[in-house]
């Protein structure tokens, strides 16, 4: 589930999230499968890679279908995520200097592959309506929302609309909006704005909030995403 889109997965399918997108996996099937999760931290990345890895993620509302390809078998993916995991046991020095090397090389090839691959389409499992209410509240990110206002603005109840996000989205309305505003606001920070500032910004009343939000979606303190130098 993307956004309150649906994935309906095959075997080799290869899904590429951008930083703030709501996603989340419901299992339906009781046969045995492998999936490989990999967070990928641009600032891990050298200056002159990090295109291949930007170029992945364009605007997820205007492609969304960019984001899924399916039979991805030729280029033996599940190879480079293997690699990965053999880095587990080594000296820290060693699996950190590899695993640069081997998340470099996965992006090449995901490269490849999205400039060879026809992307797939992403179904949608929600009404009109919650697509709607979900692109007014990303629009709408950095201003005061309550369940009233987004339920005026929108022109629904607000008994459909707690009812119907959650039940589409797997999360509430207000939870939805605390994470979008934390990684928004993790950006901020990363780009060299003060803890404090970012959370006003981005629309936390105060920074208490704040920081008991950044602490549960990300399960560490905004001082911990303060670059040691600032971008130039």
């Amino acid at each position: 589930m993307v956004e309150g889109r649906v994935c309906k997965l095959t075997p080799h399918s290869l899904i590429i999230f951008p930083p703030n997108v709501l996603h989340g996996c419901q299992v339906n099937t009781h046969d045995d499968y492998v999936r490989y999760c990999l967070y990928i931290d641009p600032v891990d990345i050298l200056p002159e890679r990090l295109p291949l890895l930007t170029s992945l993620v364009s605007d997820f509302h205007n492609t969304p279908q960019e984001i899924l390809y399916e039979h991805t078998e030729a280029f033996n993916l599940e190879q480079f995520f293997y690699n990965l995991k053999q880095l587990e046991d080594l000296p820290k020095d060693v699996k950190d200097t590899m695993e640069h090397i081997f998340t470099e090389a996965l992006i090449a090839q995901i490269n490849l592959l999205c400039r060879t691959l026809r992307p797939s389409k992403l179904t949608s499992n929600a009404s009109g309506k919650i697509l709607d209410i979900v692109n007014y509240i990303n629009d709408h990110i950095t201003e005061p929302l309550t369940l009233d206002s987004i339920s005026s603005s929108c022109f629904i109840s607000k008994n459909y609309l707690n009812n119907n996000f959650k039940n589409t989205l797997g999360t509430t309305v207000i939870e939805y909006i605390r994470y979008k505003r934390v990684i928004l606001a993790k950006q901020m920070i990363r780009n060299g704005e003060s803890a404090m500032n970012a959370a006003l910004a981005v629309g936390f009343a105060d920074y208490s909030s704040f920081y008991r939000a950044y602490m549960k979606f990300l399960h560490y303190p905004p001082k911990d995403d303060i670059p040691t130098s600032l971008p130039s």
